[in-house]
């Protein structure tokens, strides 16, 4: 189990890992994958790729029954949903190669005694190398992902990425996202 200590645990995750928990339509990726993987220290917000358009929006009209307020974004992609309660942020994302590619890879682990699913450490790996891509992306995210890929290259499977690699779409290649 992950020492939630480290995260800042508030009122706005719990009220997150307490929904997620016991679903399997969602993988939780980006900083929050980092952190449950090897306990590297993020932002107070969690992400994650729903397995459909419709369980995205079903997921953000939850939140939003719940004071969980839209807010705007930089990113032009339309099935993508951040929402915002207090100083915490949580994007729901849905993409149909994502769902494709994480999704065939999930993993389980424990966070504070919820049961969550995650992107593997493979999977992280590479989002993780394609997010260093992003122009727009901060030098702080940045160090915070190369941090990722130096401490995931200690424990991928590399046949793992080899075999995610040729299933990348071209997004991918071109804008560092799936």
């Amino acid at each position: 189990m992950i020492d939630i200590g480290l995260f800042g645990m508030n009122q706005e995750i719990r009220e997150i890992l307490q929904y997620l928990e016991n679903r399997e339509d969602y993988v939780i990726w980006a900083g929050f994958a980092s952190f449950a993987h090897f306990g590297f220290d993020c932002s107070p917000d969690i992400d994650i790729f729903t397995n459909s358009f419709e369980t995205k929006e079903k997921m953000s009209l939850d939140f939003q029954k719940n004071n969980w307020k839209v807010i705007p974004h930089n990113k032009t992609y339309q099935n993508w949903d951040k929402l915002k309660k207090h100083e915490t942020t949580f994007d729901i994302v849905y993409s149909q190669n994502a769902s494709k590619l994480f999704f065939t890879d999930k993993v389980k682990i424990e966070v504070y005694r919820h049961s969550l699913n995650f992107i593997s450490k493979e999977v992280l790996f590479l989002t993780k190398l394609g997010q260093l891509s992003d122009i727009d992306r901060s030098k702080e995210k940045r160090e915070r992902d190369l941090k990722t890929i130096m401490e995931s290259r200690k424990s991928v499977d590399v046949r793992k990425i080899k075999e995610l690699i040729l299933k990348l779409p071209a997004s991918y290649w071109l804008t560092g996202w799936v």
